[in-house]
C-alpha cells in the first residue's frame, strides 16, 4: 500500500445519540474508525518491516530445515504479524525458496450462528501465515529469509559470507526492518570484581554505563539497568543480555562458585564486557585468572568481526576514554575485553589533549554493537535448546 493510498481512504466515525439505530453497519464503522487509526499509525510512524526478532537460522535438529525465531513486524497494511513461538520450516524445492510472513484472520468457529437458514460467525480470529514458497504472495508480506537451492534434497547452509550469500546458503539480505528496529532488549546488569585496596571502588563507570542505557534506548534499543548480578543465584533467559565490569587496579580472586556461576551465565548464551580503565596492567592481570578458570582464550577483534558491524559498521575498534587500546574477544565464550575504557567516555572523561565529542559518539555507538552482539549471541542459544 502506498501513502498515497492511505491518505486517499477516508477516515469515518459516528456521532452517538440516543435515537441513533444500532444496525450492523453502524457498528462497524464505530470500530473500523480505530483500526484506521491503528493502520495509519503503524504505516506511517513505524513503516513496514520487522520490528523484533524473526531471526532465521538453520536448523541442527532436522534435515533442510530452518528455524524461525518468535517476534513481531509490520505489513504493507499496517497490520501486525505476531509470532509467538520457534517455528521449523522445511525447504525441500529447487530453485530459489522464499520465506514469508503475512496476515490472515480466520472466523472462529465457536461463534457460530444459525441465521436465515445459514450460518454466521460473530468472532474474527486475527493470524499470520509463515511460509515457504516459490513466488512472492500476492498479497502483502514480510520477506524474513530465501534460499537459492541447487537440488531439492541439497543442505540448507549459514552463509559463510552474509553479504554475498551462495547456492543453498542462507539469504539475510532482503530482510525490511521498520522503524525503529529494536536491535537488543533486555538487562544491562555488573559484574563484581572486588578491588584489593578498596573494596568499594568496583563500580567505576557506573554512571557512564547509565548514560549509555539511556541513549541506546533513544536508537531504538530496549535496555534496561539491573545492578550488580548475583553468581550464585538463578542463571536463565531471565539473566542482564550483558554484564560490564571497569577496574583499574588489582582485584580480589573470583572464588570457585562465582567462577561456576558466571560459566553458567555464559552457556547461557551471556556475554560480558570486561574493561581496563586507562589500561590497568595490574586489573588485566587479575581478570587474565578469570578467563583461564573458564577456559577461555581472547583474541584481537580483526577487521570484518561481527563484533564490528553488529549495529554501526566500524573498520576497526574505536578509540574511546583511552586514545590507544585494544578490544579482545573469545567468540565461544561471550567474553569481550577492551582496554579502550570506553565507560569512562560514556560518561565524557576523555584522555589526551583532543577531549572530542565525536569520540564520544563512536564509543556510544560501539556500546550499542556490543548490545546487538550480545542479542543475537542470547537469541541463538535460545533457539538452538529449542531445535
Amino acid at each position: 500500500m502506498t501513502f498515497e493510498t492511505i491518505l486517499n481512504r477516508p477516515i469515518t466515525n459516528i456521532e452517538a445519540f440516543n435515537e441513533l439505530a444500532i444496525d450492523s453497519e453502524v457498528w462497524r464503522e464505530a470500530h473500523d474508525h480505530h483500526g484506521q487509526h491503528r493502520f495509519l499509525h503503524a504505516l506511517t510512524a513505524h513503516r513496514p518491516g520487522i520490528v523484533y526478532g524473526l531471526e532465521v537460522f538453520v536448523s541442527k535438529s532436522k534435515d533442510k530445515s530452518v528455524v524461525v525465531a518468535p517476534g513481531v513486524a509490520v505489513d504493507g497494511e499496517g497490520n501486525i504479524l505476531l509470532v509467538t513461538a520457534p517455528e521449523h520450516l522445511v525447504m525441500d524445492q529447487k530453485g530459489e525458496n522464499l520465506i514469508t510472513l503475512s496476515f490472515e484472520q480466520n472466523y472462529d468457529s465457536r461463534s457460530a450462528m444459525q441465521l436465515g437458514g445459514g450460518t454466521k460467525y460473530f468472532r474474527v480470529i486475527e493470524s499470520r501465515r509463515l511460509l515457504v514458497t516459490k513466488e512472492a504472495p500476492q498479497t502483502s508480506y514480510i520477506e524474513l529469509a530465501r534460499v537459492d537451492r541447487t537440488t531439492a534434497t541439497a543442505a540448507v547452509k549459514d552463509a559463510e559470507n552474509p553479504f554475498d550469500p551462495g547456492d543453498n546458503e542462507l539469504n539475510l539480505l532482503y530482510r525490511p526492518l521498520a522503524f525503529p528496529y529494536c536491535p537488543a532488549d533486555g538487562g544491562v546488569g555488573e559484574l563484581v570484581f572486588l578491588p584489593k585496596k578498596d573494596a568499594t571502588q568496583w563500580k567505576l563507570n557506573r554512571p557512564g554505563l547509565v548514560n549509555f542505557i539511556r541513549e541506546a534506548n533513544q536508537a531504538g534499543f530496549h535496555l534496561q539497568f539491573t545492578g550488580p548480578l548475583n553468581l550464585r543465584g538463578d542463571l536463565d533467559d531471565s539473566s542482564p543480555l550483558f554484564l560490564y565490569a571497569a577496574g583499574g587496579q588489582e582485584t580480589q580472586d573470583m572464588g570457585a562458585p562465582q567462577v561456576e556461576g558466571l560459566r553458567k551465565y555464559l552457556d547461557n548464551g551471556g556475554t560480558i564486557l570486561v574493561e581496563g580503565c586507562r589500561g590497568n596492567a595490574a586489573f588485566t592481570k587479575s581478570f587474565d585468572k578469570v578467563v583461564s578458570a573458564l577456559g577461555a582464550k581472547l583474541t584481537p577483534v580483526a577487521a570484518g568481526h561481527p563484533l564490528l558491524s553488529a549495529h554501526v559498521a566500524f573498520s576497526s575498534a574505536p578509540s574511546g576514554g583511552q586514545d590507544t587500546g585494544e578490544v579482545q574477544i573469545d567468540e565461544a565464550n561471550g567474553i569481550i575485553f577492551s582496554t579502550y575504557d570506553y565507560g569512562a567516555a560514556w560518561q565524557g572523561e576523555l584522555a589526551g589533549k583532543e577531549k572530542r565529542r565525536e569520540t564520544i559518539r563512536q564509543s556510544v555507538e560501539f556500546g550499542m554493537n556490543v548490545a546487538a552482539y550480545a542479542q543475537q549471541r542470547r537469541r541463538r542459544a535460545q533457539l538452538l535448546r529449542l531445535d
